[in-house]
């Protein structure tokens, strides 16, 4: 991965380092690079806010593709109702640093630090369609920390962000929770019968349906569920992955839509 420029800005103890590298090769058709940004505390440095996420090129599709990515990074900050909505990575650092600061001036209550890491990846990028993961730890007190990820698949001509009826035939959904409920039974060693929500399956509810956090992958899609969604957080992230010969029957005839040659 070739590096375009990486600029180091320390003011005090407040570290921002932002850095781009660049990566291109025949098999993918939009160049992206890294960028990373940090900033800490002035009051506690073990409070910080820190990001690295895929940035595409200067083009049409790359600057949409760019800033739904940005609102997918800034909207992971908690920061106060009263507060403007935060456009940038350094005002949502800011913002996340200094309700945690606030917190510390009341000496009568006991304040953890706080910390946010936001990761993404790009999954797949083939001609027509790209797939970012994007994957944000926050801790802001309590028992535990947060995770949430969140899947982008955008189509490459355009930039437009895809969702499951830009790829699914039209009465898709019954068919493809069959799927969805076959393949979590299959993972889960559980019977055609046995409920999802026993202690074997380990689901809150009798059952599972498809959501709006899907990856495509070179060899198909998956589905992501987040912690406290369909089960509780001792359960982790559950994935589903359902193969483009399974979905075959319900996909759209997209050139897409097959599995990548080894």
């Amino acid at each position: 991965m070739k590096r375009l420029f990486a600029v180091f800005m320390v003011f005090a103890a407040v570290a921002m380092l932002p850095a781009i590298a660049s990566a291109k090769s025949a098999a993918c058709p939009l160049s992206f690079g890294l960028y990373s940004y940090e900033q800490r505390s002035l009051v506690n440095a073990e409070t910080y806010w820190k990001c690295d996420y895929p940035v595409f090129e200067r083009s049409k599709a790359g600057d949409v593709i760019n800033a739904a990515i940005l609102k997918t990074v800034i909207s992971r900050t908690p920061s106060p109702e009263s507060q403007p909505a935060v456009a940038t990575v350094e005002e949502a650092a800011s913002a996340f640093i200094k309700e945690c600061e606030e917190l510390m001036k009341d000496k009568q209550a006991h304040s953890w630090p706080w910390q946010s890491v936001t990761s993404g990846e790009v999954l797949l990028d083939r001609r027509g369609m790209v797939t970012v993961s994007m994957l944000t730890y926050a801790f802001t007190g309590g028992a535990h920390g947060m995770t949430v990820a969140q899947y982008l698949v955008f189509e490459t001509a355009t930039g437009k962000q895809l969702g499951l009826t830009d790829i699914f035939a039209p009465g898709f959904e019954a068919t493809l929770d069959k799927l969805i409920e076959r393949r979590f039974r299959q993972m889960r060693g559980l019977s055609e019968t046995e409920p999802l929500n026993s202690e074997k399956g380990g689901l809150f509810e009798d059952k599972i349906a498809h959501n709006d956090n899907f990856a495509i992958t070179g060899s198909g899609l998956r589905f992501l569920y987040n912690q406290y969604e369909i089960a509780p957080y001792s359960a982790g992230q559950i994935t589903v992955d359902l193969s483009f010969d399974e979905l075959q029957a319900i996909l759209k005839p997209l050139p897409e839509l097959k599995p990548m040659k080894p």
